[in-house]
């Protein structure tokens, strides 16, 4: 006979952790399958805010909210999109998941909470944010898992790749088929299988797929969509990719040229905007110092390859506060060896460098410059400190990027993972990134990804997960 634990997890991350050490507590005999060499996931990547209303945080600084607050603001942000009864589940019970934090040692700066943390404000101060990103919330999730491990109730299985579903018609899904660090083979079996094995956002195929278009992510590399896949040969299905909303203004990190993520202070939220902003062909299609991040992510997604150029001269690299994250020598040598990075002695050699229209582009910045002369700008802006005027001149690329999955497998607000006809698959559940961040709708709502996958995990465990009424799944 084979060992059947109560609950197999899949995932060791922002949902997968929560949901062991919840269960553990309450009994289970848990095991957590995890591909990679160390738990965490995707709070290795996450910047870590976490939205919460009704918190003892917001109580003692005198901030009146509520989820039914949070709820009707996040639909006035997502313009009314989303998946309004999951979104219900993350804000009714995301209080209690900070509590929860709270109990295990987790500490926000004195700052905290704030309206808005990258995103489109909040009308209220309800994002916290730990001083370390998304490794904050390790600090106080590992020490409390590694408990339950000693005590015997959470098993840990590193670097073992889940390959499918176990399942027969009679009983269900009945645990997963793992291939373990040896390259051995074998049966997981549980009376309850979690999927929480984060979403397909480094997956290149699985992203054309959902969205047409090459993926330029930064995310963990484990999100390669292997719960999506498993699950989706059982029937389910996969709802939320046409949600999809980029976050503005990625570039291609040099040392790392599969990965896209924020290397320059292009919103102006980070700095005042010197630069203008064109498209692929040379022409200006937004106020470059609107300071909306939806509005801002919207127009990026406009452009052809949701793409465009920041174009700046010599004058504003001189005397501009810094543009760049990146230390000077790393900013110099981009421009030597990556064509998304182009310096030209003149507006023709810069528009050649790129691929612009040099007529085009050239009347955009002969455009720019006559209304910056006036103070008067064709696009309503209104920070104009310099025109582009001194060669040479600079061009840098910037994306639109994507840090989660946004679709993902269908449940129901009990988090059973559902078949096409909308039946549970009995015994499977699913929770976090899997489950699609399309759920909070076409907007990026600040906090929801870590606070709804962190609730998520906490409910599965607390609440959601039952095996005392369950029989042997063993095999013979």
């Amino acid at each position: 006979m084979s060992k059947v634990w109560d609950v197999v997890i899949v995932g060791a991350g922002t949902a997968g952790i929560p949901a062991a050490i919840k269960a553990a507590q309450r009994g289970a005999k848990v095991v957590v399958i995890e591909a990679a060499d160390r738990i965490g996931g995707t709070l290795h990547f996450s910047a870590g805010s976490m939205s919460a209303a009704g918190t003892s945080l917001q109580r003692k600084k005198g901030i009146d909210d509520s989820p039914d607050k949070h709820f009707k603001n996040a639909i006035h942000i997502n313009h009314g999109t989303g998946n309004h009864p999951m979104m219900r589940l993350w804000m009714d019970n995301s209080a209690d998941t900070m509590e929860w934090l709270f109990s295990i040692g987790m500490k926000y700066p004195d700052n905290q909470p704030t309206a808005v943390a990258g995103h489109e404000p909040y009308d209220a101060p309800r994002i916290c944010t730990p001083p370390n990103a998304g490794l904050g919330y390790l600090d106080v999730l590992v020490p409390a898992f590694e408990a339950e491990v000693a005590k015997g109730g959470v098993t840990l299985r590193l670097k073992t790749e889940m390959l499918e579903l176990v399942h027969d018609k009679a009983a269900g899904v009945r645990g997963v088929k793992v291939r373990n660090p040896d390259g051995s083979v074998e049966d997981v079996l549980g009376r309850n299988t979690v999927l929480a094995s984060g979403g397909y956002a480094y997956n290149e195929a699985m992203w054309r797929q959902y969205h047409g278009r090459p993926r330029r992510v930064y995310c963990n590399p484990y999100s390669m969509g292997a719960g999506l896949t498993a699950a989706l040969k059982l029937g389910a299905t996969v709802a939320g990719a046409e949600e999809l909303i980029t976050t503005f203004g990625g570039t291609v990190d040099i040392d790392q040229p599969d990965k896209y993520w924020i290397h320059t202070k292009s919103m102006p939220i980070m700095r005042p905007t010197w630069e203008i902003c064109v498209d692929l062909k040379g022409r200006r299609f937004m106020a470059e110092d609107e300071t909306s991040p939806d509005w801002r992510e919207r127009m990026i997604m406009a452009q052809d390859d949701w793409a465009c150029w920041f174009v700046y001269d010599q004058h504003i690299a001189d005397t501009s506060p810094y543009f760049f994250l990146w230390p000077r020598d790393k900013v110099e040598r981009a421009f030597r060896t990556h064509p998304d990075y182009r310096k030209a002695d003149t507006l023709d050699g810069l528009a050649a460098a790129t691929g612009m229209d040099a007529k085009v582009f050239k009347a955009e910045v002969a455009r720019y410059n006559a209304g910056q002369a006036v103070g008067s700008d064709a696009f309503g802006r209104t920070f104009m400190p310099a025109p582009i005027a001194k060669g040479p001149f600079y061009a840098v690329k910037h994306y639109g990027l994507s840090v989660v999955s946004f679709g993902g497998i269908v449940t129901d607000t009990g988090l059973r993972v559902l078949d096409g006809a909308g039946r549970p698959i009995p015994n499977l559940y699913a929770g976090g990134e899997l489950l699609g961040m399309g759920l909070w709708g076409n907007a990026y709502l600040g906090g929801s990804s870590v606070g709804g996958c962190l609730t998520m995990g906490r409910l599965l465990g607390e609440k959601i997960l039952s095996w005392q009424e369950k029989g042997s799944l063993a095999a013979e």
